[in-house]
């Protein structure tokens, strides 16, 4: 018998829809279950287009006793009653910035069907009172508790908050509205809010104190995205047809998938977490490429990485410890935490005590990051700023190093510092660490080993380089810090040579000044 094609759920975020058109679904029914029965209300933080809307329509389906829906899944043997209760589902993804009146409307939209549907005759224009009296019709109706779920909580808080006053406006209408949950208590089964940014420092649940954060709870680490297990389990068909079309293997493939799109971690014990919604069109399409990136360009989170002020490479290799993680907000005056909230930043270590090692997840992250802040830092177009980098790349490639640092030195020339006059050496810094990113195959940046920190580390086809940067410094004194350390050791094993490179450059003149090479065998 043939088999069957697997229809892949691009874009689709209704689990009624993607039940009855015979769509993968990936099986997180049993998290789900083990979380409603041990739960009143709940908060979920996770990167956008991580699945939280499905997360929620999955939901709502159970609570309204669509029993058909769940089988063959874990729910249908978990669950043997069924109960139905009135549902409220509110999104404010949909929310439009640029409309002035876009959350009050939006609000209104919602509250107006609810109203018809429950029968209520409307005689304030308050949206708090109008939010409540919709709860306790729905009660009244049903004699049945009521669940709400709120997908993207904090999107019109995000969107504003380049503009404080209005973004201030949009948390106290907010705020206001979720009172109603503290207040009703007792006519609510279930509430569970999701969205990118944390509550604690937003005061928007203020008096909240039964809204449980499972945004870092081992046990729900893996309850949207997609695990190793889900891949190699649900995928085979798409996998297969990745190996044909990049003519290698099946576990090839996976290693394809695996350095563009896993590396996520939500948790200190968290498994290896696939962005799903890149992962289904890779799969989907049979190619690897930038999905996530290109579904929204995130100009917010560059103003923010902008204004921050800091040294990148420190900024995107960070320790925090899991109670500023779990506390912090989008509208701290670090970055830190909204790289990681909106999936920039993942887990990549923990140690006791509470503290958390971030990094860049994976090459799909790495390369769109840091083509987006190529363009806002280099002041350049992106065509131009990929021909130079693909040129310095193949000349490295080559081992044509003068001609690399020439080229190089020639683009850096280039780049305007005129509105950098308060942080020039920390600008051109961030620019000489941008480019290098962009240039490696795997560029990590202030590389970690037992002894200190690599500036940069490029893991390239047929070369390692170890790069040193001095300011204002000799070649030599950055290859002598290279030799010290034993920076190469951990690489002993591997057959491409090991190239020690060493790159210093002037406060002056705002650019490389010299640079001199030698093998690691040489030293």
């Amino acid at each position: 018998m043939a088999n069957i094609t697997v229809r892949y759920p691009i874009g689709i975020q209704s689990f009624e829809s993607l039940r009855t058109l015979g769509y993968l679904y990936v099986d997180k029914t049993e998290l789900i279950y083990n979380l409603v029965m041990s739960s009143k209300s709940v908060f979920l933080s996770r990167p956008r287009r991580f699945g939280k809307s499905l997360l929620l329509s999955t939901i709502q389906a159970y609570f309204e006793g669509k029993k058909e829906l769940f089988t063959g899944l874990a729910m249908e043997r978990l669950e043997s009653e069924w109960p139905v209760h009135p549902v409220l589902t509110l999104s404010l993804a949909r929310f439009n910035p640029n409309d002035e009146k876009g959350l009050e409307q939006l609000l209104d939209n919602h509250f107006r069907i609810w109203e018809k549907k429950y029968g209520i005759e409307v005689e304030t224009d308050n949206l708090s009172m109008r939010f409540g009296n919709i709860i306790h019709a729905a009660y009244e109706a049903t004699g049945q508790t009521v669940v709400i779920l709120i997908d993207e909580y904090d999107n019109p808080l995000i969107e504003t908050m380049h503009d404080p006053e209005r973004s201030e406006a949009h948390r106290l209408l907010l705020k206001s509205i979720y009172v109603n949950i503290k207040d009703l208590d007792q006519y609510i089964r279930f509430t569970m809010l999701t969205g990118v940014s944390r509550f604690s420092k937003m005061t928007i649940f203020s008096g909240l104190n039964n809204l449980r954060d499972i945004s870092l709870d081992d046990r729900y680490a893996a309850i949207c995205g997609i695990t190793e297990e889900e891949l190699r389990s649900d995928f085979c068909q798409g996998i297969e047809n990745l190996a044909r079309k990049r003519d290698t293997d099946y576990e090839g493939a996976i290693g394809l998938l695996k350095a563009n799109y896993d590396g996520y971690h939500f948790t200190s014990e968290c498994p290896d977490i696939y962005n799903p919604f890149s992962l289904l069109w890779a799969i989907d399409e049979g190619k690897i490429g930038a999905y996530w990136f290109q579904s929204g360009t995130p100009e917010f989170l560059i103003r923010r990485i902008q204004s921050g002020g800091g040294f990148l490479p420190e900024m995107f290799q960070e320790s925090i410890e899991g109670s500023r993680l779990a506390e912090s907000d989008v509208f701290e005056t670090t970055p830190i935490a909204l790289l990681y909230q909106t999936g920039y930043l993942t887990i990549k270590g923990y140690e006791d005590y509470d503290l958390y090692h971030l990094g860049i997840p994976n090459l799909e992250v790495r390369k769109g990051l840091f083509d987006n802040l190529a363009r806002h830092y280099l002041s350049e177009q992106s065509t131009a700023i990929s021909k130079h980098v693909r040129e310095v790349r193949r000349l490295l490639e080559e081992r044509r190093i003068d001609e690399a640092m020439e080229r190089l030195r020639s683009f850096m020339a280039g780049i305007p510092y005129e509105f950098a006059e308060k942080a020039v050496e920390l600008h051109y810094e961030n620019n000489l660490f941008i480019i290098f990113m962009l240039i490696g195959v795997d560029a990590r940046p202030e590389w970690h080993t037992s002894d200190g920190r690599i500036d940069m580390l490029l893991s390239m086809r047929n070369y390692i380089y170890i790069i040193e940067l001095k300011r204002d410094g000799t070649p030599e004194e950055a290859l002598e810090q290279i030799r010290k350390k034993d920076y190469g050791r951990q690489f002993a094993g591997d057959p491409r040579p090991i190239i020690n490179l060493g790159i210093t450059f002037s406060t002056d003149t705002r650019n490389i000044t010299a640079w001199k090479e030698m093998l690691n065998v040489e030293f």
